[in-house]
């Protein structure tokens, strides 16, 4: 249940930080693809060198749907959480 805070804030979202509010405070976006590159590298090589409609080549087309899947979701997390802390701590947001 949202409790009455009083405090006013505006958003603005942007490329080089996730959003800066009218406070100055600044969240950096999330690089989790930027850290699941590595790996995802990895499962589009073991992807590419199998052979066309083999067992192997489906397990490592899930694998790689996997990885991409978990990135997905980190990202959605991220975004729903902060979203979340602003409405509970402001009670009106203007974009």
């Amino acid at each position: 249940e949202h409790q009455p805070t009083g405090k006013q804030v505006g958003i603005d979202l942007g490329l080089r930080a996730f959003f800066t509010d009218s406070e100055g405070n600044t969240v950096a976006p999330p690089q989790y693809l930027r850290k699941a590159e590595r790996r995802l590298k990895r499962l589009h090589r073991r992807l590419s060198k199998t052979q066309k409609r083999s067992a192997k080549r489906k397990k490592a087309r899930q694998a790689l749907s996997k990885a991409y899947l978990k990135v997905q979701r980190q990202r959605e997390d991220f975004a729903r959480k902060q979203a979340n802390a602003l409405v509970s701590s402001h009670d009106p947001l203007c974009l």
